[in-house]
């Protein structure tokens, strides 16, 4: 019988925690009637549990340290989101218990880091980094595009809901915001408000992250208008730009008249400012030092001279790079090509 109980709870267990996000404290006692709290515990280390903190069985590390770390080393020419990002969420990710989501919006032009700056929440949220089961990551112009927007805000409503009631801790990111259809994102509002819980559901410990492309332009315009007139890059500031892309979000973007802005919901607009040659080739340098055998190079004397080679065949359109640093890891799997079996 007692072999039977272990065997069933064991399978039972591995099915929950491959499926659904797993506390530890839901399931222990049901657990240790059988075989203890420590076997419990052991299956976390093989299987990704909705478990907090620094432990070899805790896959939500939440770690503010490694993201500012993250943002500095591996985040290039954007100096705002770097500020934002290291000093508000990394503030949230210390917080036990925070009193609403943490929300952001980017935006800016293809290329400029919007979808690198989630990777790198990731690689300090999770364990599994970018591969954790607790990201939820919804592309506009995939699915949602074709719908009328009734069925697109059921379905975007239910897919949160869904995945955060698995695991509190989730990551939700939702990419191409504005080809979903007009006033989709109004049905996850009531999700971000201070609220113990909305239908049984605690959002508190999750992050959501909109991105877009919708001020794009206006961003590009305004930073080439401020260097134009001598202002350095590094100073223009939060606040100027988050006026400026709050006006159009709400005029003609996805936010357009929505009650996130009215309602204060999002807690910081961060905007991605175009990349000059000089961003380009750090961008080149970090992907080169990840191949630097195959480079030939000792030093980063040389790492810098091929960096400077691949920044110069990059399309620009004045100061800016047409697409950022899009381009960048194929160019220089031109100039040093990994190996076959090797892993960046």
């Amino acid at each position: 019988m007692v072999i039977r109980g272990f065997l069933l709870v064991h399978a039972i267990t591995a099915i929950l925690c491959e499926n659904f996000a797993i506390n530890t404290h839901y399931f222990g006692a049901a657990s240790a009637l059988y075989i203890g709290f420590d076997h419990f515990k052991m299956l976390c280390y093989s299987y990704e549990c909705c478990t907090v903190g620094s432990g070899s069985v805790h896959w939500i590390r939440n770690d503010a340290a490694k993201l500012d770390k993250l943002l500095t080393d591996k985040l290039f020419g954007q100096h705002i989101a770097t500020k934002i990002l290291s000093r508000q969420l990394g503030s949230y990710l210390l917080e036990t218990k925070p009193e609403k989501p943490f929300v952001i919006h980017v935006t800016g032009k293809t290329g400029t880091g919007k979808n690198h700056i989630t990777n790198l929440i990731a690689e300090a949220r999770y364990s599994s980094e970018v591969e954790s089961k607790y990201i939820l990551k919804v592309i506009g112009s995939h699915k949602y595009a074709s719908m009328d927007s009734e069925t697109a805000q059921k379905k975007l409503k239910r897919e949160v809901s869904e995945h955060v009631k698995k695991c509190k801790h989730s990551l939700i990111i939702i990419d191409e915001a504005e080809k979903l259809p007009d006033h989709t994102l109004n049905s996850i509002s009531p999700f971000l408000d201070k609220n113990v819980a909305v239908d049984g559901v605690d959002y508190r410990n999750s992050i959501f992250i909109f991105l877009s492309n919708t001020a794009g332009n206006t961003i590009k315009d305004y930073v080439t208008k401020e260097l134009e007139s001598g202002k350095q890059r590094e100073d223009i500031t939060v606040l100027e730009m988050e006026t400026l892309i709050q006006d159009e979000l709400y005029r003609a973007g996805e936010l357009m008249h929505s009650s996130m802005i009215s309602r204060y919901q999002i807690d910081a607009f961060i905007p991605m400012l175009p990349l000059e040659k000089r961003h380009v080739q750090l961008c080149a340098e970090e992907q080169l030092r990840r191949r630097r055998n195959k480079c030939g190079c000792s030093d980063e004397d040389c790492i810098a001279r091929k960096a400077a080679e691949i920044a110069k065949e990059v399309d620009y359109v004045g100061n800016f790079s047409r697409s950022g640093c899009k381009k960048i890891l194929t160019k220089a799997n031109l100039v040093c090509p990994l190996d076959i079996n090797h892993e960046l």
